[in-house]
């Protein structure tokens, strides 16, 4: 199935985080993902495979790693922190809301920050700077820390309409239709249609137009003649 598009941007919401210290700009990272299944061509879908969907969502990432790095004489330690992918001065890093907790240091232990970031300064996927609000500054991380893996976050917002090839029954073409709200399929949007070929081969659903060349158990081989899915 061909896709007429898929646009990766940097949507950026952007906030200047400023204490008495160091200034960071921060940029959260949001990737605006578009498209939708091209018309008046032939197309092939094997059962299970979309013969056609649309698409238009803002993904956000998040990913969970360990941290250390040193700031005010402290050495601030976690694991399994969360940080939402954000840009930092432009460089790929994150930050955190998860508490993080020092070490004995010019402060006495037990100190521990509720928001910090970390991010990758020279591009060579290993963070190597921590900014820290509390305590105005930016400073060096522990050497070795790569940049977490990237999930889709839960904060990614749009929607996704697509209709599945299920194969025949007898002379009985079935489709299924789903669609999805943040990457979450909504159950009462999600039905198996059903077209007796005997009838016509030329097919439509909420508007959509499809012409059916060849259907079988295994494949489906299709053309989208007009019409879409609206979002």
């Amino acid at each position: 199935m061909k896709i007429t598009s898929k646009l990766p941007a940097l949507i950026i919401s952007l906030l200047f985080l400023a204490s008495c210290g160091t200034t960071v700009s921060t940029r959260v990272y949001v990737e605006r993902m578009q498209g939708e299944t091209e018309s008046s061509t032939q197309l092939r879908a094997y059962v299970g495979d979309l013969v056609f969907s649309k698409y238009d969502y803002q993904e956000r990432y998040e990913g969970r790693m360990n941290v250390s790095f040193e700031a005010k004489g402290f050495k601030f330690s976690g694991n399994d922190l969360l940080y939402k992918k954000t840009l930092l001065n432009g460089h790929e890093g994150g930050c955190s809301s998860d508490p993080i907790s020092a070490g004995p240091g010019l402060f006495t232990p037990g100190t521990s920050l509720n928001y910090h970031c970390i991010y990758d300064s020279d591009a060579n996927g290993m963070i190597d700077i921590a900014w820290v609000p509390m305590f105005g500054g930016t400073f060096y991380t522990q050497d070795g820390t790569m940049l977490p893996a990237w999930v889709s976050s839960s904060e990614t917002t749009g929607t996704k309409k697509e209709l599945i090839y299920q194969g025949m029954d007898g002379n009985t073409l079935r489709l299924r239709y789903r669609e999805f709200f943040r990457d979450i399929v909504r159950p009462s949007y999600d039905q198996t249609v059903e077209y007796n070929l005997d009838n016509s081969k030329e097919i439509s659903f909420r508007g959509l137009s499809i012409s059916v060349i060849e259907a079988d158990n295994q494949y489906l081989i299709y053309s989208i003649n007009s019409g879409t899915l609206e979002l």
